[in-house]
């Protein structure tokens, strides 16, 4: 492990929940901000991960990620700037952004469907295919991977699809139709180990912080 027993640990963390997310509307690369729910689980995720000193902090360049990630870092000890890496945006949604799903089965019924179905050989309409955003999570897993070598924490803030994405590129997995099932709430937390380039997921999906109140979050830790 180098200059350390200890495995290199990966924060990952969900942005938390703007307007369009409580009226279920896609998202994609529209800039939205958080509302104030989402700042207050913001905030309590930065009370949960005070007790972490992580070397570097990569955020999605978009605004309710990095607006997540300077709330986590105000409640840090540590010092780390917020390192926007433009390859942890969310998934181009095209022409369903801003959309509901009744109003996208209304529109574009059929791509909507075909997507669902199979969405890693199609596209949303006018939007991004899955294989592009694999590509730019794969990029950003050998930044991510290099940062938390000989024992260090890292952070990550982004969204759900290209969370999925950036754990199938660092895990190693093929089958990404797994890790299509797997769910990131917003504001949860999850983290890999990696022992000398070696992965292992060690918890996923954790929201305990946004259900306590301060003085709790703050006694919470972590597996190992």
């Amino acid at each position: 492990m180098g200059d350390s027993e200890k495995p290199g640990r990966i924060f990952f963390v969900r942005h938390g929940e703007t307007d369009w997310n409580k009226a279920f509307r896609y998202q994609g690369t529209t800039d939205i901000a958080l509302n104030e729910n989402g700042q207050s689980q913001a905030r309590k995720v930065g009370l949960r991960l005070s007790r972490i000193v992580p070397r570097r902090v990569f955020s999605s360049p978009l605004l309710r990620a990095y607006g997540t990630a300077e709330a986590i870092m105000e409640a840090n000890a540590g010092n780390a700037p917020v390192e926007v890496m433009d390859e942890l945006r969310e998934i181009s949604f095209g022409k369903w952004e801003g959309l509901a799903y009744s109003e996208i089965m209304e529109h574009f019924a059929l791509d909507y469907t075909t997507w669902r179905e199979n969405p890693f050989s199609s596209a949303p309409t006018g939007g991004e295919s899955f294989e592009s955003v694999r590509t730019r999570s794969a990029s950003a897993a050998e930044t991510v991977k290099d940062a938390a070598a000989a024992g260090a924490e890292i952070l990550v803030v982004a969204h759900g699809i290209v969370l999925r994405t950036l754990m199938a590129s660092l895990m190693g997995a093929d089958d990404l139709k797994l890790l299509w099932r797997i769910r990131f709430d917003n504001c949860s937390i999850s983290a890999i180990d990696l022992w000398d380039d070696h992965p292992s997921l060690v918890f996923l999906n954790d929201t305990h912080h946004l259900r306590l109140d301060d003085k709790k979050i703050r006694t919470l830790s972590f597996p190992g």
